[in-house]
């Protein structure tokens, strides 16, 4: 049996990464759980009789986040005498407040993985005892076509990241820049209800509309150029610095003490941004090379 463990199917950036492992591995069909803290004993109760003879596939998503502590230790006796890869997990680097994971924890488990690829440099960095190789971003690039582009601009808010009189700043420029340019506005912050496919869809028909992005999210931006938009990020975690800077757009990123000086500038601007097309085909070619070797590791489950 295959086992596939990520967070949930509420934030649309952790399904969305599920969703791109699960499509890169088919045919292979596997038996879902999510470590979101409150489902962890369901998951634990509902792996307890795997063995030798299964596999599991751990991610995507920032999983090496303090937050999913309870999972890793939950899965730890686990990992001892079961076969499992991780793929496209990530840490988070909170700029104001702590979210790193203990590395005694969380080493010794991806020691034991038949792989690990993570999605940044920042991750990497984070283990560098475990000698991983070198970072693939998320998964979920390779779910997203490039979409024609509508025309408007979306702020995809992240209120707990970046601080509130940030947020409100984000929405206030954003809808000025929205009129002076004819643009419709938006704003969602990329949760939805739970297993709402619904839900989800419409959310990214909200990314189909606009050709601008403006975002607080990782996620936002992963999204965005997926599809082929513009990106302008202001980060509240280092996390949002790694993949910009693997995409060649760290320019478009501001710092949270720096949005009341700069946002109206770079907005004004965002509509010149180069181009990621490059960056992102890249990205589904070695995703899908990770996926050839993750099916080699799932043909030996039972």
């Amino acid at each position: 049996m295959i086992h596939h463990i990520f967070a949930n199917k509420s934030n649309v950036g952790d399904w969305l990464s599920a969703l791109g492992i699960q499509q890169l591995i088919t045919p292979a069909r596997c038996v879902e759980h999510y470590c979101d803290v409150p489902m962890v004993p369901e998951t634990m109760q509902a792996l307890a009789g795997v063995g030798p003879q299964d596999r599991i596939i751990i991610g995507g998503g920032g999983l090496f986040m303090d937050y999913f502590l309870p999972f890793w230790e939950a899965f730890e006796p686990l990992s001892r005498r079961v076969p499992f890869g991780i793929w496209g997990v990530g840490c988070c680097d909170l700029k104001r407040e702590p979210s790193r994971m203990p590395l005694d924890v969380l080493a010794p488990i991806i020691q034991r993985s038949a792989f690990c690829f993570v999605r940044d440099e920042l991750t990497r960095g984070f283990l560098s005892a475990c000698a991983l190789p070198a970072p693939v971003p998320c998964p979920a690039i390779n779910y997203l076509p490039t979409r024609p582009p509508g025309f408007g601009l979306l702020h995809v808010d992240s209120w707990n990241d970046v601080g509130e009189a940030n947020y409100e700043l984000m929405q206030a420029a954003g809808r000025e820049f929205a009129t002076q340019t004819g643009r419709g506005f938006r704003n969602f912050n990329n949760r939805i209800p739970k297993h709402s496919e619904t839900a989800l869809h419409e959310v990214l028909e909200g990314y189909v509309q606009a050709d601008l992005i403006l975002t607080g999210r990782l996620h936002g931006c992963i999204i965005g150029l997926a599809m082929g938009r513009k990106v302008l990020a202001v980060s509240g975690d280092l996390k949002v610095e790694s993949f910009m800077e693997a995409a060649g757009l760290s320019d478009w990123v501001i710092d949270v003490n720096d949005v009341p000086a700069s946002l109206k500038t770079k907005l004004a601007q965002l509509p010149q941004q180069p181009a990621s097309d490059g960056f992102t085909q890249r990205v589904r070619v070695a995703n899908q090379q990770i996926a050839a070797r993750a099916q080699l590791f799932l043909e030996g489950a039972a």
